[in-house]
């Protein structure tokens, strides 16, 4: 290899390494941002480590309203599933989660029973809504399902 061939080359392995470290710290960035005011979009990640963390806008506003009444954190214990993900820990093959539109919730020191009769109280007609020993299930389908 020449001079100028071999000076060319690390000149352009050092402009990709710029633009990795870039495409890296733009990645966190997005990762990181705050959807609401209470929400950032790595708390709905996909457990499995893929990535995928599309979340629903009514749903985000269905948690700010629940973060707000009980004016405590609200913990996302599962947001979005990979179909993957979803089938190996045993979900339903019609998960909201799936969609981007269910959260498994805690909220700091509320009882699971009392989320539920609140949100259940709350959205009578509508949204998917399950009661849990350690947790409430929340989903913004357009029709209401209970259990």
């Amino acid at each position: 290899m020449q001079p100028n061939e071999s000076q060319a080359l690390t000149k352009k392995l050092n402009e990709a390494s710029i633009i990795i470290n870039n495409l890296q710290n733009l990645l966190y960035y997005l990762r990181n941002k705050m959807l609401t005011k209470n929400f950032k979009r790595k708390e709905f990640e996909c457990k499995c480590g893929c990535g995928q963390d599309t979340v629903d806008y009514m749903l985000l506003k269905i948690l700010e309203d629940v973060r707000e009444h009980f004016n405590q954190p609200v913990t996302i214990n599962s947001g979005n599933r990979c179909y993957e993900y979803n089938k190996r820990i045993g979900g339903s093959a019609k998960s909201q989660h799936t969609k981007g539109k269910a959260a498994d919730i805690v909220v700091k020191g509320v009882k699971p029973q009392e989320v539920y009769d609140y949100l259940n109280d709350k959205y009578p007609k509508t949204f998917g809504m399950g009661n849990y020993k350690t947790f409430t299930h929340i989903d913004s389908r357009n029709l209401k399902a209970r259990w």
